[in-house]
């Protein structure tokens, strides 16, 4: 095969002598192949390469057309222009055309003889067109909060995961295709929570429907998908409308919908925990600097407030914890005379309206106060006492627990800092199972058994059939930092300390300013389709942190 192309004077003899690499070809004249087997263009500077829309043999007299883009480049506003263009042909050895490809001007019908090697001729007429684009897709989809959908073109649906999120009145960015145009306008806001139609409509006229839905994709088997793990948001106290240096935001809990900052001394402000945005303030009466210094959350909508019981241990003083639920008015929900300072940590392992344990540390003690909740009934005002093998972990005042379960029959999770500091899992008669190698984790050059490390909050849950445990860690007074474990197996946290599949995440420092109470907290948070998880940090002084994780098959992402 060879190929002949435009010279602006074509040789005669040469023209005779066109062989191409190939040995010749002996062609019975009647031979289809005797014809050229296709015809292209490109314009004169060699860009492009536009084909016939046909390729050969051709018929005598065919007339074959040459479809060229109305724009070039096509995701350009450049009209083409097909008025002088270089023309080649791809011809079987020994067969020739007549006249030599010139510049051809396409706006018009072009005649050529094929010559067979025999002498026999055939006519074939070449033209171009310049053709409007008929591509009409979405290319990219995201809407006004961040949420990218995911496109599904042999469906024409986008898909939208939500992980909680409320879709109603927003809008979408939408990148087309060159040169189409979509209806209606993404700037309108829309309710995505309904499916949504919008129609893209070509350059040449035609259409296609996308369908931009909320999906439930498949999931991975286990736990949180590698390399899912984004950071959400990240904001300073101070640009969450709070006084970043007075040390008192100290605590945090979260819904299904926001995330709740405790300062002391000062009504609850919340926030939608998906971007950080201010989204409005509960009142709390019982307020003060003691009086509201711990929050927590259960595994649904209700929140438990306390106070901070700091007369010394032995002499018995009030502790007051209120209740808010589904975003109420806070009730006095546990009042209970006891001679344990306690208040700075409060955890929920549970649902308070089913089955549930409040855990609340003592301070400078290796003991922690609890209640259960069962059938969504507090069994007692007075609190149990749990205590880990003092000679294996001991704090001063900064320290937490949670059960594995909502009860002590699964085991405890303790950490604190004090004499002796550790970081581990504990039988529920208080003997140590499995500690965490704080030596062997090494975080700003020094390891956790260091003094200025100030391990203190943990929260737990589940997700995607795994368990993940969150560890708060105050470095000196100036940066907090999150750890997050995988405790499916509690043993695990005898495995090497940055054994991947034990230490899952440690994010970036939280910088704050003189966190001289050395204060952090941790939570998670799990999204009602179960398909999110969002890890939340907070360092007093300093801001909060929000860390996105999925479980979402981005390799089968529907069945088909």
């Amino acid at each position: 095969m060879k190929k002949i192309y435009i010279f602006v004077v074509f040789l005669a003899a040469a023209a005779m002598c066109f062989t191409g690499c190939e040995s010749p070809e002996m062609l019975d004249p009647s031979d289809p192949k005797a014809s050229a087997s296709s015809f292209y263009a490109t314009f004169i500077d060699g860009s492009g390469e536009f084909f016939a829309e046909k390729e050969g043999p051709y018929n005598d007299g065919e007339l074959v057309t040459i479809p060229v883009p109305w724009f070039y480049p096509e995701d350009s506003n450049i009209e083409s222009n097909i008025s002088n263009m270089r023309l080649y042909a791809n011809l079987p050895n020994s067969v020739i055309i007549e006249p030599g490809l010139q510049n051809a001007d396409l706006t018009r019908e072009n005649t050529y003889s094929i010559v067979s090697p025999n002498g026999t001729r055939s006519t074939v007429r070449v033209t171009g067109e310049r053709r409007k684009s008929g591509a009409k897709s979405i290319l990219n989809f995201q809407l006004s909060d961040g949420t990218i959908g995911l496109i599904f073109e042999e469906n024409d649906m986008i898909g939208l995961v939500s992980g909680g999120l409320d879709f109603n009145g927003l809008t979408a960015e939408i990148t087309l295709s060159p040169h189409a145009s979509v209806s209606p306008d993404p700037a309108l806001p829309q309710n995505f929570n309904d499916p949504v139609t919008y129609t893209v409509t070509a350059h040449d006229g035609s259409s296609r429907d996308y369908v931009v839905k909320v999906i439930v994709p498949n999931t991975i088997p286990y736990g949180i998908r590698p390399g899912s793990e984004k950071l959400l948001w990240s904001r300073s106290l101070t640009e969450m409308g709070l006084q970043g240096t007075d040390h008192n935001t100290v605590a945090m809990a979260s819904s299904s919908r926001y995330l709740f900052l405790n300062t002391r001394a000062s009504d609850l402000n919340y926030y939608d925990r998906y971007t950080g945005a201010y989204a409005g303030t509960l009142t709390l009466p019982f307020k003060g600097s003691l009086d509201n210094f711990c929050i927590a959350n259960d595994t649904n909508e209700n929140l438990l407030i306390t106070n901070l019981r700091n007369t010394a241990a032995g002499t018995p003083a009030t502790q007051t914890i209120y209740r808010i639920t589904d975003m109420g008015a806070p009730e006095k929900y546990i009042e209970t005379d006891h001679v344990y300072p306690t208040g700075r940590k409060l955890s929920i392992r549970g649902h308070l309206d089913q089955d549930a344990i409040i855990l609340s540390t003592v301070e400078v003690s290796s003991k922690v106060l609890y209640w259960e909740v069962r059938g969504g009934v507090l069994q007692s005002q007075e609190p149990q006492v749990f205590e880990a093998d003092p000679a294996v972990i001991g704090w001063n005042y900064v320290a937490d627990a949670i059960t594995v379960g909502t009860d002590l029959s699964q085991g405890i999770f303790c950490t604190g800092y004090g004499s002796p500091k550790a970081f581990g899992y504990f039988n529920a008669d208080g003997s140590a199972h499995t500690l965490y190698d704080l030596d062997g984790h090494t975080v700003e050059g020094a390891p956790l058994t260091d003094a200025g490390h100030i391990i203190q909050q943990l929260d737990l849950t589940e997700f995607n059939g795994a368990t993940y445990l969150a560890l708060a860690d105050q470095f000196w007074g100036y940066n907090t930092y999150g750890h997050l474990f995988d405790v499916t197996y509690p043993s695990n946290l005898g495995l090497p300390a940055r054994d991947p599949s034990l230490l899952i995440f440690e994010s970036d420092p939280i910088w704050c300013d003189n966190n001289a109470n050395n204060v952090a907290d941790v939570n998670l948070r799990v999204s009602g389709d179960g398909l999110k998880m969002v890890f939340y940090i907070l360092g007093t002084n300093g801001g909060v942190a929000a860390y996105e994780f999925d479980c979402i098959d981005m390799d089968n992402l529907l069945d088909q």
